[in-house]
């Protein structure tokens, strides 16, 4: 993808921003019937019907007659060729990196104005879409239940564009969008990338706390009323100012690379991670695999997570055992 030299600094996590002609990917482009193919065999496939209410039907079998979208999420897990492209997208970072989505849409359907909680890369794969977009204040706009859909009520769009093949719409997490089929032809693919919340990150933080870190808190006044809510405030500040790096680093990411789910199988030497995999370094001898600290240098988990694969002939003893634990957990497909 084609992002400008400033795009983290400006616009990561901050601002919508549309750049045209930002990849080329028409070979790899499915048609309408074998992304309805994908459909039958996915586990996160919806319709969405904007003439009933934006009804959300999960798992459809066929197309309706009105007006309706297609979205069939995981496609990495369904195609090689996608899942092949999706490691190229290196700079973001693979730790977070969520799923691909393709869908499609008749002219004049759309999903509705909405917020993702998530950064998503909106490409347009073929046809035209009209986009109309916000800004972070979207986040504070309440949601309306229409169908299955959660809608932005008040939605009140910022810019508009009309994407086609190739234009990409960076969206940032809580910024809402609405987008709305402009032709019959009109296919996108969202590429997704999730952060952990708060809560995952300090639950992971308070698992790994060493004891003799965490301090007494049953020094309470006796009686039925519990301490000042300010003192144990101080205590658990004090607590998370005086954790190491290393600490705050791990929980993190721990925590971001527990969002995933894999479940494959690998029989040949040469291997690599599976697609829904996620994984990161922590320092110079450990990373963070599907949510578990695991021995394995930056180099090997690198090798893992790229499209060529590991050679495992290559690798010495403690490698190749930590190479086998990854194979009976299923995390691991041939290259």
């Amino acid at each position: 993808m084609k992002l400008p030299g400033d795009f983290y600094a400006k616009y990561w996590q901050q601002a919508p921003l549309f750049q045209p002609s930002a990849v080329e990917l028409t070979a790899l482009t499915p048609s309408v019937d074998q992304l309805w193919q994908w459909a039958q065999v996915s586990d996160s496939a919806r319709l969405i019907e904007p003439d009933a209410h934006f009804q959300v039907t999960l798992n459809p079998d066929a197309p309706p007659q009105g007006r309706h979208t297609l979205l069939v999420g995981q496609i990495e897990q369904l195609s090689r060729a996608w899942d092949d492209w999706s490691r190229g997208l290196e700079p973001i970072g693979r730790w977070s990196f969520a799923d691909l989505m393709i869908s499609h849409a008749t002219k004049g359907a759309s999903v509705g104005a909405h917020r993702d909680q998530y950064d998503v890369f909106l490409i347009q794969l073929s046809g035209q879409r009209q986009w109309e977009v916000g800004t972070l204040a979207d986040r504070q706009l309440p949601e309306i239940d229409s169908g299955g859909s959660q809608l932005l009520d008040g939605f009140k769009p910022q810019a508009s564009y009309t994407a086609k093949p190739g234009d990409l719409l960076y969206v940032p997490p809580g910024c809402g969008h609405h987008g709305v089929a402009l032709d019959d032809d009109c296919m996108t693919l969202s590429v997704g990338y999730r952060q952990p919340s708060l809560a995952q990150v300090l639950e992971r933080l308070a698992e790994n706390l060493p004891m003799q870190r965490v301090n007494d808190l049953r020094a309470q006044p006796p009686g039925i009323q519990t301490g000042a809510a300010d003192a144990l405030r101080a205590q658990l500040l004090q607590l998370v100012q005086t954790l190491p790096d290393a600490d705050l680093i791990e929980a993190w990411a721990l925590a971001t690379t527990q969002l995933a789910n894999a479940d494959c199988d690998a029989h040949s030497e040469q291997v690599r991670f599976a697609s829904g995999v996620r994984a990161c370094v922590l320092d110079d001898h450990h990373a963070a695999v599907m949510g578990e600290r695991f021995s394995l240098t930056p180099d090997v988990l690198q090798a893992l997570c790229s499209t060529a694969g590991f050679d495992l002939s290559s690798a010495c003893a403690d490698t190749q055992d930590r190479i086998e634990e990854f194979r009976d957990a299923g995390w691991l497909e041939d290259r």
